[in-house]
């Protein structure tokens, strides 16, 4: 739980996100699949509202082309659910396959 209070207080670094980026371009296209649409989901139904930001803007475009579940996809919404709904998004990873439980314990790691 203080983890969670730590990232919504604090910005994440380059470097921090930069790591995260990495540990999610591992993940398989089955596990994408799976947890990209409930991030967006998530993040779409969140106390904090729509992000009206340019990551917001990147996210809703690749979600209408088609382009959600894909690694640059992954990342983003990693990205954007630590600023509005880190709980949630490490829930939807915890419980989903095992490449997305090691990527929430390595983005536990890092922060």
């Amino acid at each position: 739980m203080e983890l969670i209070e730590k990232v919504k207080k604090e910005e994440i670094t380059d470097e921090q996100r930069t790591q995260i980026y990495s540990f999610s371009s591992r993940i398989s296209k089955e596990t994408r699949e799976e947890v990209c649409p409930a991030l967006y989901n998530t993040l779409l139904n969140t106390e904090k509202g729509a992000l009206k930001n340019e990551l917001g803007r990147v996210i809703f475009h690749l979600f209408k082309n088609d382009r959600l579940t894909t690694v640059i996809g992954l990342e983003k919404l990693i990205d954007a659910s630590l600023l509005v709904a880190p709980e949630e998004m490490f829930k939807i990873l915890e419980e989903s396959e095992a490449d997305a439980q090691e990527l929430a314990k390595k983005i536990r790691q890092v922060l």
